[in-house]
């Protein structure tokens, strides 16, 4: 990896996060283009090099943001896997991801009142420029791979994993707005046994019986 490579990784992670900073704490209609490449510590003209426009650099925030928080949530799940005695069924695996997912968002403003309106499915499938030598994979595809991987471990097959992260997804992004910011129907921890209930039944009918 070449050390012009590296420069425009860095200049890249430093405007998204200058833009988290400052969405998070000024809110998006407030932030300029030029105070987030202020706040990156680049010219603004640099900008333009990597996003087109905020909504552009906000799309890339949130899917990177949610890519990594799913596969943190990979990894603790693992983990726990591994140091439970008792085999974790496959909706198991699931249901333990979806909740250290909202038990992450909970804890995280920016998640609730950001991540929550404008993650979609439609933002994650974009597929964004590479600024290296690797390929344009969209996250969708890193967070289809992470799944997969899990499922291996089980010898199970999905049916549609396409469709059933879309659920998933959709799932958070309604779930994390109405429950964790204003508690409707019910706060979190009275709603978390539905919650487990609808991931369980969307897994196994996703799953294909052999």
């Amino acid at each position: 990896m070449g050390k012009a490579y590296q420069n425009k990784l860095k200049k890249r992670a430093a405007l998204l996060d200058s833009a988290y900073e400052l969405f998070s704490t000024k809110g998006i209609a407030k932030t300029t283009i030029r105070e987030i490449a202020d706040n990156a510590g680049v010219a603004k003209g640099t900008f333009y090099l990597y996003y087109t426009d905020k909504s552009d650099i906000l799309d890339a925030l949130v899917s990177a943001k949610a890519t990594s928080l799913l596969q943190s949530a990979c990894v603790s799940m693992e983990e726990y896997v591994g140091c439970n005695p008792e085999k974790v069924s496959v909706p198991g695996k699931f249901i333990y991801i979806m909740d250290y997912i909202f038990d992450f968002v909970a804890k995280d403003p920016f998640y609730v009142s950001i991540v929550s309106k404008f993650a979609s499915w439609v933002t994650l499938t974009k597929t964004r420029s590479s600024v290296g030598p690797e390929p344009d994979v969209s996250d969708a595809v890193k967070i289809e791979e992470s799944i997969r991987k899990l499922l291996e471990a089980d010898n199970v097959k999905i049916r549609d994993l396409n469709l059933l992260l879309f659920n998933l997804l959709g799932m958070i992004r309604a779930f994390t707005y109405d429950i964790i910011a204003h508690e409707q129907p019910m706060p979190l921890e009275e709603f978390r046994p539905h919650l487990h209930h609808l991931i369980e039944l969307l897994v196994n009918d996703a799953i294909i019986e052999e």
